[in-house]
């Protein structure tokens, strides 16, 4: 027998995710259009999300490495 709430774990870690990958690409494109953003504002969105850089997918890792940080 499957456990009927194991789909629904796995749609909330896959739309966490997905919604995070927005932030991140928000950030990203805010950066190329020469807002200033800095890790402090890369560090304040992984804390709204309760997570850390380490603790992300390398895809989501990657994203982040893709913003060009203000000194």
């Amino acid at each position: 027998m499957t456990d009927p709430t194991h789909g629904s774990s796995i749609d909330i870690q896959v739309a966490y995710e997905k919604a995070l990958l927005t932030d991140v690409e928000l950030l990203e494109r805010q950066a190329r259009r020469g807002t200033r953003v800095t890790a402090a504002d890369v560090s304040a969105l992984l804390a709204r999300y309760d997570t850390s850089f380490d603790a992300l997918p390398h895809y989501l890792q990657e994203a982040i490495d893709r913003i060009d940080l203000a000194e």
